[in-house]
C-alpha cells in the first residue's frame, strides 16, 4: 500500500504544481489589455454611474485607451494606464462626471490584474491638468503622453472651459511631471 501512494506522489505534485488559474497562464499584451478593461469595467460599475463602459457589453471598443507602461513577460507583471470616464460616487451634479487614468496591473504572472488607483500620473498631474475635460491622451513612449484638456477662463460656466491646452507629462526619476503646456485655443461652444 506504501509503495503505491509512493508510486504516484510525484504525478500528484505535478498536479498540485500546474496552474489553475486563467491569470497564470502566459498571455498576450493584447489578450492582457482586454483582461484589465473587463477587471476595470467591473470595478466602474461598483463605484461610478454614467461611465464610458455601460452602454457597451464589450470592452474591445475601449483597447485605443489602454496604454501599457510596463510588461516583463519573464515574470508575468504588466501595468497598464487605462482612460475612463464616469462619475465616481455617483453623486450626479454637474460638476462630479470626470475623465481618469487608472492604473490597471498585476504583480506577477500567477495574480490578478487589480485596479491600482484611478489617479496614474499622480500629484503633479492632479496639480496641473484638470482631468474633467481631458479630450486626448497619446502615448509618445513608455516615458512620455500627451494630454488635450481645457481650462476654465475668467467668467466661464461650470461645465464650459473656454481654454484648451496640450500638456506634456513626462517619467522623471520614477515619479511623472507635467513638463509643457502649450494652449491650442478657445473652445466654441
Amino acid at each position: 500500500m506504501l509503495r503505491k501512494i509512493l508510486s504516484c506522489l510525484p504525478a500528484v505534485l505535478l498536479a498540485a504544481a500546474a496552474p489553475t488559474s486563467s491569470f497564470a497562464q502566459s498571455k498576450t499584451e493584447s489578450e492582457e489589455k482586454i483582461i484589465a478593461l473587463t477587471v476595470l469595467k467591473k470595478y466602474s460599475e461598483t463605484v461610478s454611474c454614467g461611465s464610458s463602459f455601460e452602454e457597451e457589453k464589450s470592452v474591445r471598443k475601449f483597447l485605443k485607451n489602454v496604454y501599457t507602461i510596463e510588461r516583463d513577460e519573464e515574470m508575468g507583471s504588466a501595468t497598464y494606464f487605462i482612460l475612463w470616464d464616469g462619475d465616481i460616487g455617483c453623486n450626479g451634479g454637474s460638476a462630479t462626471h470626470s475623465f481618469m487614468i487608472s492604473e490597471v496591473g498585476r504583480f506577477t504572472e500567477s495574480r490578478p490584474f487589480l485596479v491600482l488607483n484611478n489617479d496614474a500620473f499622480g500629484e503633479d498631474f492632479s496639480k496641473n491638468i484638470n482631468s474633467r475635460f481631458i479630450e486626448k491622451l497619446q502615448k509618445i513612449n513608455n516615458e512620455k503622453f500627451l494630454v488635450v484638456s481645457s481650462e476654465h477662463g475668467e467668467n466661464d460656466a461650470n461645465n464650459f472651459p473656454s481654454k484648451k491646452y496640450q500638456y506634456t507629462v513626462d517619467r522623471i526619476k520614477f515619479q511623472w511631471k507635467v513638463t509643457g503646456k502649450k494652449y491650442l485655443g478657445k473652445n466654441n461652444y
